[in-house]
């Protein structure tokens, strides 16, 4: 629930969408496809064609190759679940927070092997996701919008 007054520029006076709202949901969308594709494309392409040379990557580290094996094989399917989830705006919240939880795994991994600049762009993905999160009382052309007007009886 909205706290009131927070969000007046859901909507505009005559009763249409506000640029807010519209501009949430083209970041969203955004987000979304960008995610999802980081994971489809590993798996379309061959995840192992991916993961061997990612993996090798940290073989300097102190994280045990068998987690960072297991860690690289399965980021692919939750960036498919979690990016078609934000594109279709279904389980929004959710996903959100899985997003800034995969961010916090990633910049962990990358401080391992000191990629700074790599840890400076997941760094502004946990700032998208952090956005996203604390502004998604406003989405718009949401599937969870359906799901939460079908769970009120009017």
């Amino acid at each position: 629930m909205t706290p009131p007054g927070l969000f007046d520029l859901s909507t505009n006076p005559d009763g249409s969408v506000s640029n807010i709202r519209i501009g949430y949901f083209l970041f969203r969308i955004t987000i979304g496809v960008n995610i999802f594709f980081h994971g489809f494309m590993r798996l379309l392409t061959g995840l192992s064609a991916w993961e061997g040379p990612t993996a090798a990557a940290f073989t300097d580290t102190y994280l045990p190759m068998p987690l960072v094996h297991l860690f690289l094989y399965t980021l692919p399917y939750f960036e498919v679940v979690l990016g078609a989830a934000m594109t279709l705006g279904l389980f929004t919240r959710w996903a959100m927070i899985g997003g800034a939880v995969m961010m916090l795994a990633l910049v962990y991994g990358n401080t391992a092997r000191q990629e700074w600049g790599t840890v400076g762009n997941n760094m502004l993905y946990a700032l998208y996701f952090w956005i996203m999160l604390a502004l998604q009382p406003i989405d718009w052309l949401a599937l969870d919008n359906r799901r939460d007007k079908a769970a009120r009886p009017d």
